[in-house]
């Protein structure tokens, strides 16, 4: 899936909106889609956030995040500790991004 500029560039929408106290965390692995999406609206949004690369097989997923999600290693999943919400799905993250630290909600939509 090609979405030429995505994340290339921080985006109008991050402009006078309030920034993040504490990095967000986002669990993801490369050469997955939908990971690819959060990252770049992270970029988008030039947010900081702290990446944990859970693979197939790593030990972080079998472990980590499976006692953080409760059992599941569906990637991405998203841990905001500034508002306490944690999700997975990536078009959820992206929307929940775009709402809490965007002015708008790109027309392309995410």
């Amino acid at each position: 899936l090609l979405r030429y500029g995505r994340g290339s560039q921080v985006s109008r929408a991050s402009a006078a909106v309030a920034r993040p106290a504490k990095p967000l965390i986002l669990y993801s692995y490369e050469g997955n889609q939908f990971c690819r999406l959060v990252r770049e609206v992270l970029t988008e949004l030039d947010l900081v956030y702290e990446l944990r690369t859970a693979g197939k097989g790593s030990p972080r997923r079998e472990d980590e995040l499976a006692k953080v999600t409760g059992g599941s290693t569906t990637q991405p999943f998203l841990i905001d500790p500034n508002t306490s919400t944690q999700m997975g799905e990536s078009a959820d993250i992206c929307a929940y991004l775009y709402k809490e630290y965007g002015s708008f909600t790109p027309p392309s939509e995410v």
